[in-house]
This record gives structure tokens, sequence and C-alpha cells, in this order.
């Protein structure tokens, strides 16, 4: 498990989203390594960390956690969000505060769910990654950023930061995606008893804005700030007013 420590303070960790690694979090770290010890972790199968099996979510949040410190703030994208609740349920001891950016509880719509992606466009996408890897990747990225400002340039900086590392094998991807397609924690959000801030882009299309209004809806603690104009990576496309919701929840006791 590769989790890379930047910084001084106290602990954050991040947890990125699939098919990315860890080094999306550049803004993050020239922000905030003077105030916290970042741990920058790389999922299974991602960056410098490698698979592992079972690949289920309860297992690799539990891989995860043992190399996490005994107690810290946590911020979890997309993938990591789901991931970060889950660890809020597992070790809700190790949690002091969460931060999610673009979560949501349930990715794939169902009969009383329709805040997620349609199974057959995630089927198609699914299938279409094992048969041209590189220009599947080059549509989500455009997909993670559409109707962005700058969008052009923002797609060319995320597709640098990907291709920074070995991009992850097909395989790795699939087990990710198996995550998103096999997890529903609906029924358990109400459990969680953590400060929880959720951020979410008005535009964004892969965890839309209703999700995490149904988790703010839900949780005991929730605070939702949703940044117009901003699609599925508001810390790339509009960080300052990212970073002032960041900042204002994390300064808080």
């Amino acid at each position: 498990m590769h989790i890379k420590k930047i910084g001084q303070g106290k602990d954050l960790v991040l947890i990125h989203g699939w098919g990315m690694h860890s080094g999306i979090w550049e803004p993050i770290i020239d922000k905030f390594s003077n105030e916290y010890t970042l741990h920058l972790v790389d999922m299974p199968g991602m960056g410098k960390s490698h698979v592992i099996d079972p690949y289920d979510l309860n297992h690799v949040v539990e891989v995860i956690s043992e190399s996490l410190p005994t107690s810290f703030d946590i911020l979890g994208w997309s993938l990591g969000g789901l991931i970060t609740l889950k660890m809020s349920l597992m070790y809700p001891e190790k949690i002091h505060r969460m931060v999610l950016v673009g979560g949501t509880p349930c990715f794939i719509n169902q009969i009383d769910w329709s805040h997620g992606v349609d199974i057959r466009d995630f089927n198609d996408f699914a299938n279409k990654l094992f048969k041209n890897y590189k220009s599947t990747m080059i549509n989500f990225y455009t997909l993670q950023l559409m109707h962005s400002k700058n969008s052009k340039l923002l797609i060319k900086k995320l597709k640098q930061i990907d291709e920074a590392e070995n991009p992850p094998d097909v395989k790795s991807l699939q087990l990710g995606l198996d995550i998103l397609l096999k997890n529903d924690l609906r029924d358990d959000i109400n459990k969680i008893e953590h400060q929880t801030l959720l951020i979410v882009g008005d535009m964004d299309r892969l965890t839309p804005k209703s999700a995490s209004m149904w988790l703010e809806s839900h949780m005991k603690k929730g605070q939702l700030k949703v940044i117009e104009g901003a699609s599925h990576i508001p810390f790339l496309s509009h960080p300052d007013e990212f970073f002032r919701h960041l900042d204002h929840f994390l300064l808080a006791a």
C-alpha cells in the first residue's frame, strides 16, 4: 500500500477517484502542506500501490486504514468518497471530520435511486475500456471537466497528471468499476456521526448535485456547498471557491 506523507501539522488523508492516483491532489498539496501532514493514498492497483485480493470495498478500506494514523481528517473524491463513507462506518473512532467531493452513497441508478449513472451507460463504458483504453480515458477526462471554463486546458492538465505515473492495468480499473457497481450504502448513512462537508459542482454528470443533496438530508452532521459552473473536479476547475469552503470547514474547531 503506497501512501506518501507530505507537510506538517494535523493529519489529513486524501483518497482519489477511479482511474487516477494521488498526483491529482497537486493543488491541495501546494495549499495545505504547511498546515497539515497530508497522507496521499494511492488506491490499490493505481499509482504506486499494488492490486490486492480480494478487491472489494471492505478489504480496500481495511488495507488503507491499516496504514493510516490513529486519528485524522479525511477527504475523499468520487470513488474515494465511497471509500471514505465506508471507512467512517467501519472505523468511526479513527475519523475526526470528513470531506466528500462529488460524493454519493450509490453510483448506479436503481429502481428507487435516480441520482447516479444509468447501468447501460456504465456497461458501455466498461466494454469500451477493454477495447480502447486510451481513447476511453480521454473521454472520461472530458466527461469529468465538461462545462468547466478552460476545459481544454484542464483536460490536458488532467491527462498530464494521470500519465505522470504508470497507468493502472485494465484489470485494476475493472476491479475499481466493480466496487462502483456493487455498492449501495444508503441504508447506513444515518449511522454516520462525523461532521461532514459535501462539495459538489452543479454541472457534475457522474455524481450529480442531487446525490449530495440526498446525503446532506440523511446525514446527522452534513453540510453541502454547491460550486456553480463546476463539474466533477472542482478542486481543479474552481480552486478558489473550493479552497474557501475547505478552509472554512477545516479551520473550524
